[in-house]
């Protein structure tokens, strides 16, 4: 009997201590793709800003519905400077967008200095944490150079394969210098990139001509 008894104390404490266990491994929460020099109208307010029409995309990579309350954007080494706080709940493989406008008005609302993302052109660092109490960790990041960050090049990981990133540069083609490297795919903000590779027009005749 008393066997029994210290089993069930011992299914009671795994049950209890892997609850929270499952939501967190089970939600992975990152950054998916941004873009830090707009040169058109990103958040569709009729207005082309520089400050307004910067975004930064997040992704959950898991396979459960994660709540994004204590989620925070930040830029910049060093003590974080908060450009943005996020709310309400990300499901499994769904994507949530910044733009601009709305670092904007979540910096003026919350009696942070008003910048917007403030995503620097040449170059700067992109950084999603999470705020637990009185812990503050860093859940993703990312430090792009210049040349990925010209005129209406997004910065973005791969949606076959997320570890790999690389830029959408059909609206402003990367040279093969280009780091990441360009895919020829077109930014897609607010929505998964399903775009892969670059395509390239061909004759049926070359076609043909690869297999003789």
């Amino acid at each position: 009997m008393r066997k029994v008894f210290r089993f069930s104390i011992f299914l009671a404490l795994v049950s209890i201590t892997a609850i929270p266990c499952f939501s967190d491994c089970a939600a992975q929460l990152a950054i998916n793709e941004f873009l830090a020099d707009p040169a058109r109208d990103w958040d569709g307010d009729g207005v082309l800003s520089s400050r307004d029409d910067e975004w930064v995309e997040i992704i959950n990579l898991g396979s459960a519905a994660i709540d994004l309350a204590g989620y925070r954007l930040a830029d910049g080494e060093g003590k974080p400077v908060w450009r943005y706080g996020f709310s309400g709940v990300l499901d499994a493989g769904a994507v949530r967008v910044v733009y601009g406008s709305d670092s904007r008005a979540w910096e003026e609302a919350n009696g942070f200095p008003v910048y917007g993302l403030s995503l620097n052109n040449a170059g700067d660092r992109i950084a999603l944490y999470r705020i637990a109490g009185a812990d503050t960790a860093v859940v993703d990041s990312y430090t792009y150079a210049e040349a990925a960050a010209r005129d209406d090049r997004a910065i973005g990981r791969r949606s076959d394969t997320p570890a790999v990133w690389v830029v959408f540069d059909a609206h402003n083609p990367c040279t093969a210098a280009c780091v990441p490297a360009g895919s020829g795919c077109y930014p897609t903000p607010g929505s998964v990139n399903t775009c892969t590779t670059a395509t390239e027009s061909k004759s049926w005749g070359s076609i043909k001509s690869i297999y003789r």
